[in-house]
C-alpha cells in the first residue's frame, strides 16, 4: 500500500486514522494552483526497447485550457494516448483537484438493454450495448494510466460542481495508484430530455473496462436513480461502476446509492461481460456504504457474475466489508401491484460466484417492510447473500478464514419491527463450499437448491469443515471496543454520521487459529443414475438412513419421516437445464424443502451435509441405483501473505482468522 491524502497503506494507522492529516506549507499554497516551467510538462524516461512518454501534471487548477506553461489533469487525460501514463509534480503532494467543468454530458458507456414483450408482457434482455450515461467531470475513450504513488500522500481529484456529474467516466481501461475520488454525484436530473435510465451509475467512477486500482480512496459519492420502476432502471455503484473491477489496498466508504432500484453502494461490479478476468477485492475496506431503494441489493459490494447466464468469480480477500447498510426507500409509493427487496447489507450477488476468503464481514445491516413473493422471502443476508429463483444463476459461495457475525436482518410488519441475525445468506446456491477456520453467526441455508443428482450435488452444503464454528457471537472473536476509525471520511450506512470504520481487532478463539502449514479440505461430490425409470428409491433410502443410523435416529427418532409415506418414484428428472421447469420435478424438489423444515437445525447448521451424503457407497444401490461417491480434495488452503493493513501473516506461527492479523510492534 502507498499512503495519500484520506489515508492508506503502512502509514495508515499511525497517521492517517489516529490523528488529523497534517497539511505543510506548500500543501496549504497549492490551494489556489500549482505553476511550473513549461520543461516540466513532459517527462521523458528511457527503457528497454525505447522511451516512453509520461504526462505530468503540474497544477491544482480545472481549466479547459492549462494557465500557461503547466498542465491540468483535464489537459493530461485529453493529450496522452491509449496506455500512457499520467503522473504528478512532486509539488501537488497530498493536494486536492477540485473539478468544476462537465468535460463531457453524454458519457458514453455499455450497459444492459432490455425490451418489453407487450404480448407476453415480460422483459427481454438483449444484452449490453452503448448507452449515455450523462454527465462526467472527466472523460476518456481509451485506456487510461493515472500514476500518483510518487506522492507519499497521494493526490485527491474530487468533483466541486455545481450541478451533478461524476468524478471520471472511461471507456476503456483505467489503472490507477494512490488516488482518491470523491464527491462525485450522478442522477436523473443530470441529462435533459429523454431518460435513458444510466444517469444514476458509478457516482465516483463508472469504467466499462477493467477498473485496476491500487492504493486508492474512493469515498463520499452518490448515485441517485428515479422512482420509477423497470428492468434496467436504477442506481448502481454509489463509489464505482465498472465492467471487472481489480482493487487493491483501496478504502471504498461512505459512498450511497439511491432509487427505485439501486444496488452496490459502494461498488457495483457487473463481472466481465468483455473480459475473461474475474473481479478481485483484495486488502481493501469496505465500509459505512448505503443502499435505499425498493429494490435494494449489496449495501457495500454488488456483484453481477458477468450478467445474465454468466459465470464470473468475485474474489474478496483479506478485506473489511462493515457497517454497510441496505434498506428500503421511503419515497417510493407504496403499491399492491409491486414487489419489493432489500437483501445483502454486506456483498450481494446476483450471478456467478463468490469466494471469501480472510476477511471480516460484521455489523452490516438489511431492514424493510417483510413479505413472500413466490414463496420466497424478501429480505435477508445482513452479512451477505446470494439471489433468490430462477431469473439469475448463481453457482458457488465459497467461504475460508473469515469472520462473519454481527450482521442483521430488520423485518417490520405492521408496527413491529424484528431483528434478527443474519450473516450468510445461501439463497438459490448450486452449493456452499468452506474452506475452514470460519467464525460465522448464523447460516441461512433456506433457499438453496435441492440436491440435483446429475450435476454431482446430492450434498450442496459442504459445512462444517476443519475450524469451522456457527453461532458466534461478534464480541467473543472482535475487540469491538478497540475498532479503528477514519480520520475523516463520514459514513453514509449503519453508523451513518460517524466516522466510518476500517479495522476489528480480533480476540478470543479468532486469535492463533490456522496453522502456518497449508492444508487440505475434502469435498463429497455425488450422483447417482436410475437404472429403472419410476422405480427411483433414494428417497426412501434416506429415510432409511435417518431413521436406523444412530447418528442420526438418537436425535431424530426412530419413526422419523414416517409421515411422507412411500415415496417411491418421486425421484429427479432432467434434462439438467431445464430440469427446475419440469413439472415432473415438483414432487422431488416439495420433499427435500419439507425435509430441511423438518430437520431443522437438529442436525447442526447444515443439515444433511457431506459427513452423511459420504455415508453411501459407490456402486449398486439396490436393484433400481447406481451410485458414484467422489471424495475431492481442494487445492491446498493456505492463509494471505498479508492481513488488510498490509502487515505479514502468521504473526506467532498461527494466523488469525478475519482481516486482521494481530502483531506485537
Amino acid at each position: 500500500m502507498t499512503a495519500n491524502s484520506t489515508g492508506r497503506s503502512e502509514q495508515i494507522l499511525s497517521s492517517q486514522f489516529t490523528q488529523p492529516r497534517r497539511r505543510t506549507a506548500s500543501t496549504t499554497l497549492l490551494a489556489a494552483a500549482v505553476l511550473l516551467p513549461v520543461l516540466s510538462l513532459f517527462a521523458v524516461g528511457l527503457a528497454c526497447g525505447g522511451s516512453s512518454v509520461h504526462y505530468v501534471v503540474t497544477t491544482l487548477v480545472d481549466a479547459a485550457e492549462p494557465p500557461e506553461g503547466a498542465m491540468t489533469l483535464r489537459k493530461a487525460l485529453e493529450l496522452a494516448p491509449a496506455g500512457e501514463t499520467i503522473t504528478f509534480a512532486p509539488v501537488l503532494n497530498g493536494g486536492t483537484i477540485e473539478l468544476d467543468i462537465v468535460g463531457n454530458a453524454h458519457s458514453t458507456l455499455k450497459a444492459e438493454v432490455y425490451v418489453m414483450d407487450t404480448v407476453n408482457m415480460r422483459w427481454v434482455y438483449l444484452g449490453y450495448e452503448e448507452r449515455d450515461f450523462g454527465k462526467s467531470a472527466l472523460y476518456a475513450n481509451k485506456n487510461v494510466i493515472i500514476d500518483a504513488s510518487a506522492l507519499a500522500d497521494g493526490i485527491t481529484v474530487a468533483w466541486a460542481g455545481e450541478d451533478a456529474a461524476r468524478v471520471m467516466a472511461v471507456y476503456g481501461n483505467l489503472t490507477m495508484t494512490n488516488v482518491t475520488i470523491k464527491g462525485g454525484n450522478v442522477g436523473p436530473d443530470a441529462l435533459e430530455g429523454d431518460q435513458p435510465y444510466t444517469l444514476g451509475r458509478g457516482g465516483g467512477l463508472a469504467v466499462w473496462g477493467v477498473a485496476t486500482l491500487t492504493g486508492c480512496v474512493v469515498c463520499e459519492n452518490s448515485a441517485v436513480a428515479d422512482l420509477v420502476g423497470s428492468r434496467d432502471r436504477g442506481a448502481f455503484g454509489g463509489g464505482i461502476y465498472a465492467d471487472v473491477a481489480i482493487l487493491t489496498d483501496c478504502i471504498v466508504s461512505g459512498n450511497s446509492v439511491e432509487g427505485y432500484g439501486a444496488s452496490g453502494g459502494g461498488i457495483f461490479s457487473v463481472g466481465g461481460v468483455e473480459s475473461e478476468l474475474d473481479s478481485t477485492i483484495t486488502r481493501c475496506v469496505i465500509s459505512g456504504n448505503s443502499v435505499t431503494g425498493e429494490h435494494a441489493y449489496g449495501g457495500g459490494i454488488f456483484t453481477n457474475g458477468g450478467g445474465i447466464g454468466q459465470q464470473k468469480t468475485l474474489f474478496v480477500n483479506d478485506s473489511t466489508i462493515a457497517r454497510n447498510s441496505v434498506q428500503d426507500n421511503p419515497d417510493v409509493a407504496e403499491s399492491q401491484m409491486s414487489q419489493y427487496y432489500c437483501r445483502g447489507g454486506g456483498m450481494y450477488m446476483s450471478n456467478g460466484s463468490l469466494s471469501v476468503f480472510g476477511c471480516t464481514v460484521t455489523e452490516n445491516t438489511v431492514s424493510g417492510w417483510y413479505s413472500v413473493f413466490s414463496g420466497k422471502p424478501n429480505i435477508g443476508g445482513g452479512g451477505f447473500a446470494a439471489t433468490i429463483g430462477t431469473a439469475h444463476t448463481v453457482e458457488k459461495m465459497t467461504v475460508g478464514h473469515s469472520i462473519v457475525v454481527g450482521n442483521t436482518i430488520s423485518s417490520r410488519i405492521g408496527d413491529e419491527i424484528t431483528t434478527t441475525d443474519n450473516d450468510i445468506y445461501s439463497g438459490s446456491l448450486i452449493r456452499f463450499d468452506s474452506t475452514g477456520y470460519n467464525l460465522v453467526g448464523a447460516l441461512d441455508f433456506s433457499q438453496i437448491l435441492v440436491p440435483v443428482p446429475s450435476w454431482t450435488s446430492l450434498s450442496r452444503k459442504h459445512w462444517p469443515k476443519v475450524g469451522d464454528v456457527s453461532g458466534v457471537i461478534a464480541d467473543e472473536v472482535l475487540a469491538l471496543a478497540d475498532v479503528v476509525r477514519h480520520s475523516s471520511i463520514i459514513s453514509k450506512g449503519a453508523d451513518e454520521g460517524e466516522h466510518v470504520v476500517m479495522y476489528y481487532p480480533p480476540t478470543g478463539d479468532a486469535v492463533d487459529a490456522i496453522p502456518a502449514a497449508a492444508y487440505t479440505v475434502e469435498y463429497i461430490e455425488e450422483e447417482y443414475i436410475l437404472l429403472h425409470q419410476g422405480s427411483d428409491d433414494f428417497i426412501m433410502r434416506v429415510l432409511e438412513r435417518l431413521r436406523t443410523e444412530s447418528a442420526y435416529s438418537d436425535i431424530l427418532g426412530t419413526d422419523f419421516g414416517e409421515d411422507f409415506g412411500d415415496l417411491t418414484g418421486v425421484g429427479f428428472y432432467g434434462p439438467n437445464v431445464t430440469w427446475q421447469s419440469n413439472t415432473q420435478n415438483d414432487p422431488w424438489v416439495a420433499f427435500w424443502k419439507a425435509l430441511d423444515v423438518e430437520i431443522a437445525g437438529r442436525l447442526g447448521v447444515a443439515g444433511l451435509n457431506d459427513e452423511f451424503f459420504g455415508g453411501f457407497a459407490t456402486g449398486p444401490l439396490g436393484d433400481h441405483i447406481d451410485m458414484m461417491v467422489m471424495r475431492v480434495p481442494s487445492h491446498l488452503i493456505t492463509m494471505g501473505s498479508k492481513d488488510v493493513r498490509g502487515h505479514s501473516r502468521p504473526e506467532n506461527g498461527l494466523g488469525d482468522i478475519g482481516a486482521y492479523e494481530q502483531t506485537t510492534e
